[in-house]
Order: structure tokens, then sequence, then C-alpha cells
């Protein structure tokens, strides 16, 4: 079957224009990043997240960085915006694509309200969590529990938020630590509101990861999902995070009330 075209995201279609379509800015950093002209200083902000984020994960997963750049979408253009599905994204919810050459982090000129806790670590953490996903996905990673994808971006984005001084203990401290359900117990469709509940439990299993074990678990965890090539199932993903943990992995895992 034939792949399907890639897209140039260099010009979007709004919604408003006249000519139908506007041009792109671009503005240069560790991941580029091309920008409604309306929107430099919010270009300006993301190009400093997105440069610390990507030294540090080049740092803690000892890897280079994939080949990327940022794509920040105004609100008149978020139907356009590159994807590799027919239908768009959610307004506001930023999102890794392959469908353009280098692949996009699809990032919205606001994040949607569905995003809580509101904090100054917000943005940040949210901008990582996708940039992570690009890192991860720098290989082929086969099919693994969604808990589990999930758990490496939000605690490879707590570890950035660390190493930066954000004021991630006040950020977690909004967190509703009993939504009804852990992370493993999230099953079929979720509504905006539990996803964004799993989201948060992960962020505080990963933090309390770090906490327990520092960051070397991460490199081992991804290094270990990277060379898997059978689906991984419920069982062995567990057993994959418990490993990379180290001793003691499992017995505290098996403790944490998200898990």
């Amino acid at each position: 079957m034939a792949k399907p075209p890639r897209k140039d995201p260099s010009s979007l279609k709004g919604n408003r224009s006249e000519s139908g379509k506007r041009a792109y800015e671009r503005l240069d950093g560790a991941v580029p990043i091309l920008h409604a002209p309306s929107l430099v200083d919010r270009a300006e902000e993301l190009r400093d997240v997105l440069a610390t984020g990507t030294e540090a994960f080049a740092e803690i997963l000892a890897a280079e960085p994939p080949r990327l750049q940022a794509l920040l979408v105004a609100d008149d253009d978020w139907r356009g915006a590159p994807r590799e599905g027919e239908r768009p994204y959610p307004p506001g919810l930023p999102y890794f694509t392959r469908a353009t050459d280098p692949p996009s982090l699809v990032l919205p000129e606001a994040l949607s309200l569905a995003i809580t806790p509101r904090t100054g670590a917000t943005l940040p953490l949210t901008v990582w969590h996708e940039l992570a996903h690009a890192f991860l996905l720098k290989r082929d990673v086969v099919r693994a529990p969604a808990w589990l994808r999930e758990l490496i971006p939000q605690t490879l984005s707590a570890a950035v938020a660390r190493r930066a001084d954000l004021p991630l203990e006040e950020h977690l401290s909004e967190v509703n630590w009993e939504p009804g359900f852990t992370v493993r117990g999230l099953k079929g469709h979720a509504g905006a509101e539990e996803q964004m509940a799993l989201q948060n439990l992960l962020l505080l299993l990963g933090e309390a990861a770090l906490n327990e074990f520092g960051e070397a678990f991460l490199r081992r965890l991804v290094r270990d999902l990277w060379g898997e090539t059978d689906v991984v199932d419920e069982a062995r993903a567990e057993e994959l995070l418990a490993r990379a943990l180290g001793e003691r992995g499992r017995e505290w895992l098996l403790s944490q009330p998200e898990f």
C-alpha cells in the first residue's frame, strides 16, 4: 500500500483568511518552530521549553534527539494542521505526527481547558510529554498497554521539571489523588476528564519513582522497550517496569496506590 504524501506545514488553511492559506514563519532552535506570525512571543517561549527538554532527554536516555520540528498553530488554522487521520484533533490538545518531513510536534495557540491542573508547570509538562513521545518513537515500538506508553513521557516530563526547578510539587498538590481507578484500571473508551485523570495519576507515579530510584531506570526501561519484538501484554509491561526500577522494584511498584 502506498504511503500518503507528506504534508507541507509552511502554510495552513485558515478559516478566515481571504486566500485560504496563511504563511507560517520559522524560528530556529534545538527544535525549529514554524509559527503563525501573530504567535511569535509564544514561539520564543516554547523554543526555550523545547531546548530544555531536548537537552535533558538526550542526557537521561543517552540518545541523540530525533529529527523534529514544532508547529505552533493559530486557533483558526487548527483544522488544517498536519495529521495522519482525516479528523482533526480536539482543539487545544498537542500531538506528535509523522505526517510531515521531519515529523512535527503540533502545538496549539492555547491549551485546552481539559488539561488540568493549571499551574506554572502545566505548559512545559504538556510540551515535554509530546517531545518525549518523539524521542520514544525514534525507533519502532511494539504495541504495549496504554499506561506503560504514557508513563514514560509523564516520568520524563517530571524529571525535566525537577532539573529545571519548576513548581512540580505545587502542580502535583492540585491533582485529584482518588479518581476512582488506578493507572491499570481504566479500560475501554474514556472521556476527556478520565483521560486527564489517568495522565495525572501517571505523573504522580512517575514522580514517586524518581524520588525512590532516580532517573537511571528511565534509560533502562526505554531501551528494554525498544528491544521488544512481540506485543507487550500487561504482565510483560509490569515485568519490564519492575526490572528497570531495579532491586525492590516489583515490591515498591505493587505498594503504590496509583498502580
